[in-house]
């Protein structure tokens, strides 16, 4: 307060003109651009600008960055200090600060209008806008020319993701509006409507979103004019988990296109329309994919935007075999009717179809990259990218490619849908991001402050649509991490409620899995087998079949060293058996599981201590190159109970140890806790 005080008072014995130069420079923030100074200057009220503001810079206030003088075309005028622009900013008094914006942006306005060169865009419009009471008592053109002002300004802004600017700018440009606009101003109307509608819905008012594009709706009568708005309304709706309005829209939209699909089906039928499907698409190699003609039609494009976004709804509002019908749908639509810019999307989501029913691993892995591919020949990663890289690496590409950098991709898909403003898609990226982050034994507490951050933001943007996974996950790293449970039972009662509007069908599977995990982590086989085997949903991912297998069969192994019967030993070799199969698809993600199986399987057959160390000394190996800390540190731990159990003391303090190294960096408390409870009993028996 004293610095602002004494450059108030320094600044106060200028020449008036002098003050009236700095008053202005502070009005555009730390810095001025040569333009406006030109633009300004040309003024009466501010002729002599240029002049006062080099003066400025003797007088020690001011600097050109980039010359030396405001010549040079690059130059910016810049305040030395921010306190510098505070205390010249201080010396427009407060109740004329509106009136003084005002009067700047006014005079780049007369400049150049609706034209106005995109450096000063928003500066003219910041301005002009601080004195929105003033431009309301416009005359009627002149309030319609500033609108579409506002239009242009928000339209930049969300291109580049600065969302709130958008909001302010499109607002005010709402605000401008006749009452009649609806009638002589439809496109500037719904242009402004729309754009405030999408800036609403990125920064969380999904309410304000979706009251503004039921008027729209309302107010345009042609539905090929409201695709763009269904679009984002159905998106609302899936944020409010309003699933089955959501739902019923789509299915609406895609009826006027032509496209009747049913609501339920005979299994049969679903399956006979997966192998038409199949066969459709197995019979083109990758270069006839990349070079098929594209359609532009503006309602074949619809057709796949709205069946994009029917598959998304569905995860929530029909079981898995309709939605594996629309898929399907959607593929062959995309096959008949030529590809569009929203193909990408298409053939990412068939290749999980692909994958998840057994028809083709090989050939659901090569359509999925070809969508990848395609997404960035075709320049359309901004549109298509969350989506995609959601199906390929989520469900596809992890039976393949190594885990890490299938994590990765998601990602960036993530980060993708936030930058375009897709709250919702941006969740479905992380609510998988995170289960496989944890297969990869990522620092537990790095999730845990992941998922603390994400409840955060989807609580900011009122996105509550995945919220069951938000609490599912929370609740395993605390298992895994202490042993406690954060979910209470009745939480876990009401999310398992299969008739409730709010619980995801793919949620229920997810619970089943990460209950097998938690619970095989903390030693209660039986139940870890009882999760593997109960299907709490009708959504079983080859990813997680794969991965259950793993847990499921050393759970087995655990209950057959208490009891053995030939029943458990089938379900253990039939783990192995499965481990097996998804090895030859990627030795990085499964074979350090297959070895550990093979280990313990080892073990309880009996078989020399030699083999059978030698087994889980491969395990070891095997996750430490795959960097699995988890599981190297499960495989010393078995190992290191194995020796325990035949008199080797020694070596299995040698291999406890490493299992607490590894732990330790993991973030498992409970884990650490148990193995210095192993070292201390076998101390013990040394004493």
């Amino acid at each position: 307060s004293n610095v602002l005080h004494l450059l108030t008072t320094k600044m106060g014995t200028l020449p008036a003109r002098r003050q009236e130069a700095l008053k202005v420079a502070s009005c555009f923030g730390s810095q001025m651009s040569k333009l406006a100074v030109d633009i300004l200057s040309k003024s009466p009220k501010y002729s002599d600008l240029s002049h006062e503001l080099e003066k400025a810079v003797r007088d020690g206030f001011l600097e050109f960055v980039g010359s030396r003088s405001l010549h040079d075309e690059l130059t910016m005028t810049k305040f030395h200090h921010d306190k510098i622009r505070e205390a010249a900013y201080g010396l427009i008094h407060c109740d004329e600060r509106e009136r003084y914006h005002h009067d700047i942006g006014m005079v780049l306005y007369s400049y150049a209008g609706v034209e106005v060169e995109e450096e000063l865009l928003f500066s003219t419009v910041h301005h002009l806008n601080r004195g929105v009471s003033l431009l309301l008592k416009f005359p009627s053109e002149k309030r319609i020319s500033i609108a579409q002002l506002n239009l242009r300004a928000g339209t930049r802004a969300i291109q580049q993701s600065s969302f709130k600017s958008a909001y302010s700018y499109l607002k005010v440009g709402v605000e401008l509006l006749l009452e009649d606009s609806w009638e002589n101003q439809s496109k500037l109307s719904i242009n402004l409507y729309f754009l405030l509608s999408k800036a609403a819905y990125a920064l969380g008012s999904i309410d304000d979103a979706k009251i503004m594009l039921k008027t729209i709706i309302e107010k345009v009568k042609k539905l090929e004019d409201k695709f763009d708005i269904y679009f984002l309304y159905i998106k609302t709706l899936l944020s409010k988990r309003e699933f089955h309005e959501a739902f019923e829209t789509c299915r609406w939209i895609l009826s006027e296109l032509g496209e009747n699909l049913p609501i339920v089906l005979e299994k049969d039928k679903i399956n006979a329309t997966s192998s038409e499907t199949y066969s459709m698409y197995s019979g083109l190699t990758n270069s006839e994919f990349l070079t098929m003609k594209e359609n532009k039609c503006r309602r074949h494009i619809a057709v796949m935007k709205f069946y994009s976004q029917l598959v998304t709804v569905s995860y929530h509002a029909v079981p898995r075999q309709m939605r594996q019908y629309y898929i399907c749908m959607w593929a062959q639509s995309n096959l008949t009717n030529g590809f569009s810019k929203l193909t990408p999307t298409c053939l990412a989501t068939f290749s999980c179809v692909l994958i998840n029913l057994n028809l083709d691993t090989k050939e659901g892995y090569r359509i999925g990259k070809i969508a990848v591919e395609m997404m960035h020949r075709f320049n359309v990663v901004a549109e298509c990218a969350p989506l995609v890289y959601l199906s390929v690496y989520a469900y596809v590409a992890i039976l393949v490619e190594p885990f890490q950098s299938c994590v990765d991709m998601m990602q960036k898909g993530y980060e993708q849908a936030m930058f375009n403003g897709d709250t919702y898609m941006a969740a479905c990226n992380l609510a998988q991001k995170i289960p496989k982050s944890l297969i990869c034994g990522i620092r537990l507490s790095t999730l845990d402050n992941e998922i603390r951050n994400q409840l955060k933001r989807d609580n900011g943007y009122s996105q509550k649509a995945l919220l069951p996974y938000w609490l599912i996950y929370q609740d395993t790293i605390s298992l895994l991490a202490d042993g406690q449970d954060v979910t209470s039972p009745t939480i876990e009662a009401d999310l398992l409620d299969r008739q409730s509007n709010s619980v995801p069908f793919d949620y229920l599977d997810c619970l089943s899995y990460l209950r097998l995990m938690s619970s095989y982590w903390l030693g209660q086989y039986e139940r870890a087998v009882y999760y593997a085997e109960r299907k709490l949903g009708d959504e079983r991912s080859k990813f997680r079949i794969v991965t259950s297998e793993f847990y499921n069969g050393l759970a087995l192994i655990g209950m057959f060293r208490r009891k053995r019967t030939s029943a458990l030993m089938k379900r253990i070799k039939t783990s192995i058996t499965e481990l097996n199969g998804a090895a030859e698809h990627s030795q990085w993600n499964f074979q350090n599981k297959e070895y550990l199986l093979m280990a313990e399987l080892s073990s309880i057959s009996n078989q020399s201590n030699v083999a059978i160390l030698e087994w889980y000394d491969k395990a070891i190996d095997r996750a430490k190159r795959s960097k699995f800390i988890h599981e190297e540190g499960l495989a010393c731990e078995l190992a290191g109970c194995h020796c325990s159990s035949v008199g080797e003391r020694s070596i299995a303090l040698t291999y406890f140890s490493e299992a607490k190294k590894c732990y330790s960096e993991w973030g498992s408390r409970m884990k650490v806790k148990f193995i210095e409870n192993q070292i201390r009993r076998i101390n013990a028996t040394f004493d």
